[in-house]
């Protein structure tokens, strides 16, 4: 279960536009990402990473950048052009699967 899927099924059931919804979703998630990088940052300030360590975690940075930036203009562009509710309705049959599997027993 993800945190953009969640957020990009609501909008979409509450009457956003397929490529409103996904962007909606994006920029909710921002802040978490952000303080959560920011938290990774000065923990590795404080674990006494040198120089050459630093250099691989920018030039990871920039690469994970620059696919999300692909990973989302491409989901953006399929959004324009297709219908999510198979995705959202998907979203609705993992959860209630979820639920009953927990209160079965059958995922503990």
């Amino acid at each position: 279960m993800s945190r953009s899927g969640s957020t990009l099924t609501a909008a979409l059931f509450l009457g956003f536009k397929r490529d409103e919804a996904a962007r909606l979703s994006f920029l909710l998630g921002l802040p978490a990402i952000a303080l959560a990088g920011f938290k990774e940052l000065h923990e590795l300030r404080h674990a006494g990473l040198d120089a050459h360590g630093w250099a691989v975690l920018v030039v990871g940075l920039f690469v994970a950048s620059l696919s999300a930036f692909v990973a989302i203009w491409g989901l953006l562009r399929i959004l324009e052009r297709y219908s999510a509710w198979p995705f959202a309705v998907y979203r609705a049959l993992i959860g209630g699967v979820l639920l009953i599997g927990i209160a079965t027993g059958w995922l503990a």
